[in-house]
Order: structure tokens, then sequence, then C-alpha cells
């Protein structure tokens, strides 16, 4: 039995899932979690069985079952999802928003979070949550360092404070998704149209020659799979990296252009395609993707 803290999840998806199983495992202790995906009697989001994860249907059952609340929402309800939380927040929790949002986002969450006596900490997530949940590398900002320092140790967290200045943490995640997520754009559109010509293979191996990356084949498989399963989150990140490159009065025009590319991989609706088992197979996936876009073309 490693710890007395009261854990909480707002937001279940594959991120909130990882994380619960994974604080579950060191602890023993079930994770509340709440995702309005769950909720009724047409929820799309089946939390039943999920290794870890204490599901609750209300809000005020989070915030009453919960000390410390890691929100993990997709970037465009990440206002919302804090908004309909703070009423039932109060001096004795700590909001993690874990959310990839822009600096100025979440000193807007951070202002109406701290109002209710809640502390609020801004969590950059640096890698993928699976397979790591909890201990995956994060960036952490924010004035009550103390008060979050212990349960992050005690619980095995892998962080780095950025400083006490909120928005300091999410900084650094904005701009290096600029460049991961662009490269997975360039991955995928390069891919879908090569493979259809049968030089995929060549082009990926040259490319990766130039650039020192030796499984640069590899790498699309992944990136392929990723774009596929979470292109919708994907570009709801990305006009957040527009608007902090606006905010830092720069251009912004390679975030706004990979947000329309993840909305339109999202919108074919691979997952469905494929019955929610997307292959890690880039010639397979760049012909649905052909397909797909031929179709709504």
């Amino acid at each position: 039995m490693v710890h007395s803290y009261r854990m909480g999840l707002l937001g279940c998806g594959e991120a909130g899932q990882a994380i619960a199983q994974s604080l579950y495992a060191v602890s023993d202790q079930p994770v509340v979690g709440f995702d309005v995906r769950a909720v009724g009697k047409d929820a799309a989001l089946d939390l039943s069985g999920k290794i870890g994860l204490q599901p609750v249907s209300e809000r005020r059952h989070l915030a009453s079952d919960a000390d410390i609340i890691i929100s993990v929402v997709t970037a465009d309800n990440a206002v919302m999802a804090a908004e309909q939380l703070c009423p039932y927040l109060s001096e004795h929790h700590i909001f993690v928003d874990a959310n990839s949002i822009s600096p100025n986002t979440k000193k807007q969450i951070a202002q109406q979070v701290r109002a209710t006596g809640a502390s609020y900490v801004d969590m950059a997530i640096m890698a993928p949550i699976p397979p790591r949940g909890h201990k995956t590398p994060v960036l952490i900002a924010g004035p009550d360092k103390a008060r979050l320092t212990p349960m992050l140790d005690m619980l095995g967290f892998d962080y780095d404070w950025r400083g006490e200045a909120i928005g300091e943490a999410s900084l650094v995640k904005m701009l290096r998704s600029v460049l991961i997520k662009g490269v997975e754009s360039l991955v995928c559109e390069c891919v879908t149209a090569a493979q259809g010509q049968g030089l995929d293979t060549e082009i990926l191996t040259s490319a990766g020659k130039t650039l020192g990356i030796e499984d640069m084949p590899g790498l699309a498989d992944y990136v392929m799979e990723r774009v596929a399963r979470h292109g919708r989150r994907r570009a709801a990140e990305l006009r957040e990296v527009a608007k902090t490159l606006d905010e830092l009065g720069l251009s912004n025009y390679l975030p706004t252009a990979i947000a329309v590319h993840q909305d339109m991989v999202a919108d074919l609706n691979l997952a469905e395609h494929f019955s929610g088992n997307i292959p890690e197979n880039r010639a397979v996936l760049a012909t649905a993707m052909r397909e797909g876009q031929h179709k709504t073309g």
C-alpha cells in the first residue's frame, strides 16, 4: 500500500484509462473517473471492467470521492469540462490540468479553479501515455509545488518542475507539438501518396538516411496508426498550438494546416472502417486513406 491520496480523473479515454491502471498498480486503490461520454442511455464510451477505474456518473461524485483530479479531456473541451466541475471544487482539491492547450487557455482555467479555493497545476505530458501511464514524463508548473510534490514522489511520477508561473509547462508542449504533430502529418500525407505508387519504402528509407532516422518505415507504421486513431484530438491540440504562436506574435501557418489535415483523417472514420482495430501498418492505412479521400472528394 503506497498512498493515502484519493485520485480522480476528468476524462477517461485512452490516456485516462492508462493513468488509472498504472496508479492502481502502485496503490491498489481504484481511481475515480468521470467522462461525459460514458453517461446516459446513449453513452458512446463503455468504462465497465476497466482495470483500476471506478466510474461515476456525476461530476459531484468525482469531487466528493477524489482530492486530486487529473483532467485529460480533448483540447477543445478543456475549458468547458473545468467550468462544469468548478461548482463542486473546494480548498481541499488539487486540479491537475494535463490537457494539451495554450498557456493562455490554462491561465483562463486556472483563474476559475482557484476561485473555488482549489489548487491548480499546469501539467504537460511529453510522451504517449500508454504504456507508462502516470509514469510518463511530464512537465509541471504552478505556485503550489509544496502541496503537490509529496504525492508526485510517493506515486512515482516522472516529472520536472518548470517554475511557478502557470503556462510555463504548456508552452514547451505547444511548441514541441509543432514539430511532433507536424512530422506525423508530413509522414502520413507522403506515405498515402507514395504507397499508391509503390514508392513508400524507397522514399522512407532515403528520407531516413538523410534525417539520421534508422527505421523510418517503422516510424511511419507507428505515426499513421496514431493519426488514424487520434486525429480529432490532435486537430484540437494543433488549434491550441496555433493560438499559442499567435499569442507570441508569430506565424502559425503550419499548426493551422496540420489541424486541417488531422481533421480530414478523422473524418474518414478509420476506427469504424477497421472495427476499432486500427492496424500499425502503413500500407493498409495508406490504402484506406486514399479510398476514403476518393469517396469524400
